[in-house]
């Protein structure tokens, strides 16, 4: 990034899939609903762009370069889907992950530590009775399967909840299109103009001034 001398400077970003978030001009809801472009583009990876150790102590520090950008992942209604998140112990800093997904709740299938093995760890996968929640936590040098299905249409955000990671980019959009019927559709954004009749004014316990509330 450039600093205000013009001078070329780095910074820590934090990423899902190599990819660090970048706030668009137009938020993704809007843009979606209005059929915008050139705020997002929904090319979002399903895999990170390379594999490696990704919790070894001795990461190369090319490690810590990932993309600035603005993905999105689009999924069909009613899409059945299972994501695994790999903690990375890039500057020898991993840590817990809480990760959260709004507008959704997801089964959390499987823990691990170490690298997720793809053909190893699903046979270990709770499909019994998993938990049911909004909030999964990747654990340290670990890694987490969750599983949902995408039945509640519209413009959804994905993040770690740690703040700092959010500001630095470890969060993504997931939009869910529309089904069939318009119950299974987004709703309509609310009308603009005058306010509710059922918005009323009413004085301020601090003030003599009239306040709209």
């Amino acid at each position: 990034m450039f600093n205000v001398s013009g001078n070329v400077t780095f910074a820590l970003a934090a990423s899902l899939n190599n990819v660090s978030w970048v706030n668009p001009w137009m938020n993704v809801l809007q843009a979606y609903y209005q059929n915008m472009t050139g705020s997002y583009t929904d090319d979002f990876p399903d895999k990170p762009l390379e594999f490696y150790d990704f919790v070894s102590d001795t990461l190369p520090a090319n490690t810590t370069e990932s993309l600035l950008a603005t993905k999105v992942k689009v999924l069909e209604y009613g899409e059945e889907v299972e994501m695994v998140f790999q903690a990375a112990n890039v500057l020898n800093a991993s840590k817990d992950h809480p990760m959260h997904l709004h507008g959704h709740s997801f089964y959390m299938v499987g823990a691990g530590g170490g690298n997720f093995d793809f053909d190893k760890d699903p046979q270990s996968y709770n499909l019994v009775d998993p938990p049911f929640v909004n909030t999964a936590t990747l654990p340290k040098d670990g890694w987490i399967a969750v599983r949902f299905k995408a039945l509640n249409p519209g413009v959804w955000l994905w993040h770690c909840h740690l703040d700092r990671h959010l500001i630095w980019g470890m969060n993504t959009v997931i939009i869910v299109q529309n089904g069939a019927t318009p119950e299974t559709s987004i709703l309509p954004p609310p009308p603009h103009g005058d306010a509710p009749s059922t918005i009323k004014k009413k004085t301020s316990q601090f003030s003599a001034k009239q306040t709209t509330t």
